[in-house]
């Protein structure tokens, strides 16, 4: 089965047919039972995909930096991660169990909770097995690989209610975060103008491959695959045929807006206080500045129509200009979220802390005192309690979609010339001003803006009771809502069940 490109995507897809964590109303309860059954009261905790952000999961176990919770067993497909890591907790103090299968993990009745951060396209259903099998789960960002297998997680997690499940959108856990929005929401700035997430990272080119690429003999590439279309590798770049490039590549991952833009997202719509899904969304970007093997776009610009006030989301991978490594930022931000109102502006970095500013770039206010920092720990605290009050898995659900949404309408697209897509945007001025900004950065970039053209995605229309496209234009409303980004069920037996 060959890798999903966007030049067939189209004709395949149309054949195969508010401040959360404030309010104790909003907040996830489960029923008081023992959070362990280990002696000394601790959470028994095993840690799955450890190769990455799940190595520092286990890192904070291991060292005792999360209190109340210790770890007792690690995960992963390749077992060569998995054997470097065991080396770790060896050295560290800890004596850990290895699983190379989840299955496997989930029928140990010594542990009590999972916290997973495997590959993005296993997300969903690792966190409904875990739940199933009667564990609390911590999953990492994004929630899904797609919307509908995100629907599921949520069901989930109301029909296994006895259980705990947090999703790691670690912003929910910022107090100055929450101070900024309870800002906003006493009117000191006046009516929100719009909210813009921003993710300017570099991503230089992963290269090109003469064709599929041997897998190393320690993955178990069935067990990495899981869920998604058993297909060869196609990239060998600094991390190999495996680790990490699949964040490019459509089966597995969904480029930067679902990488890093989850966060931002997440920030941008909880300042809105937007409790579900868009009217509408467009998106237009591309991948420019170099040919290889990835597939999602290292340019794109995002617009979700909610009623409030436009929420845009933007992605670049290229440098601030040619020969350098420095990124552009916006306002100062780089990879954070600023949100335009009547009489002035908020920004949040990347780390959780906010400034409010006035109409004049005056700062009113730097709030620097509560970051993100809490929120692992807050996933005990939950444990304990058996409440979640940061990092609600419906919270994480919309956010995620908001991700596949935006990429969505960049596939249902087609290219076009850029003053066709400067003339088909012109109407909204936040989203004019951010494609003038787009052709500025790629002409920086010594992109020939004048010939090289710009994939631009159709305006979708979202059901957000059935979480689908409507609309008039029959051809593109099938293509999207068969798009595996909106429904994905997985190969057996790796299957996402349907939770009703």
């Amino acid at each position: 089965m060959k890798s999903w490109t966007r030049k067939d995507f189209l004709k395949a897809s149309v054949i195969s047919g508010g401040a959360a964590w404030l309010t104790r109303a909003n907040a996830q309860t489960a029923p008081a039972v023992a959070a362990s059954g280990s002696a000394n009261g601790d959470v028994r905790i095993a840690v799955v995909g450890i190769n990455s952000q799940g190595g520092g999961h286990m890192r904070d176990y291991l060292t005792g930096k999360i209190k109340g919770a210790r770890l007792v067993a690690i995960c992963d497909a390749d077992e060569a991660v998995l054997n470097r890591q065991k080396a770790v907790c060896d050295k560290g103090g800890g004596t850990v169990k290895t699983y190379r299968d989840y299955r496997k993990l989930l029928e140990d009745k010594e542990i009590d909770a999972v916290v997973c951060a495997p590959p993005n396209h296993w997300h969903s259903l690792m966190t409904i097995w875990a739940l199933q099998a009667g564990k609390d789960v911590y999953i990492e960002k994004p929630l899904s690989h797609n919307i509908w297998e995100g629907r599921q997680v949520v069901e989930a997690v109301k029909k296994y209610s006895n259980r705990i499940a947090v999703a790691g959108t670690q912003n929910r856990s910022s107090r100055d975060i929450a101070e900024a929005i309870n800002y906003l929401r006493a009117g000191k700035l006046g009516k929100i103008q719009w909210a813009r997430g921003l993710c300017y990272k570099p991503r230089d080119s992963i290269g090109r491959t003469p064709g599929p690429q041997p897998v190393p003999t320690s993955v178990d590439y069935d067990l990495w695959t899981g869920p998604a279309p058993l297909t060869p590798s196609h990239r060998n770049g600094t991390k190999g045929p495996i680790h990490y490039d699949w964040h490019w590549f459509w089966n597995y991952g969904g480029g930067d807006i679902s990488n890093q833009g989850i966060h931002q997202m997440d920030v941008a719509r909880w300042f809105l206080g937007e409790p579900g899904l868009p009217p509408s969304v467009v998106s237009f970007g591309g991948r420019f500045g170099y040919q290889d093997d990835a597939e999602t776009p290292n340019t794109l610009v995002s617009v979700f129509n909610y009623e409030q006030a436009p929420l845009i989301f933007e992605v670049r991978g290229l440098p601030m200009k040619v020969g350098m490594r420095a990124m552009d930022a916006y306002r100062g931000a780089r990879v954070g979220v600023v949100v335009q109102c009547e009489g002035g502006y908020v920004t949040v970095s990347e780390a959780g802390t906010a400034n409010i500013y006035d109409k004049d770039d005056k700062k009113i206010l730097a709030l620097t005192t509560g970051g993100n920092d809490e929120h692992r720990q807050n996933f005990v605290k939950a444990l304990q309690s058996r409440k979640v009050v940061q990092g609600l898995i419906s919270d994480a659900h919309y956010s995620t979609a908001l991700c596949h949404l935006g990429n969505i309408s960049y596939l249902t697209g087609k290219e076009a010339a850029n003053s066709a897509v400067a003339e088909a945007i012109k109407a909204s001025e936040p989203t004019k001003e951010a494609f003038a900004r787009v052709v500025d950065h790629l002409k920086a970039n010594n992109v020939e803006v004048e010939i090289t053209k710009t994939f631009l995605g159709p305006v979708l229309t979202i059901d957000a009771k059935t979480e689908k496209f409507t609309g008039a234009e029959t051809e593109i409303v099938a293509a999207a809502n068969a798009c595996p980004i909106r429904k994905r069920v997985g190969r057996a037996p790796f299957v996402v069940p349907e939770i009703v």
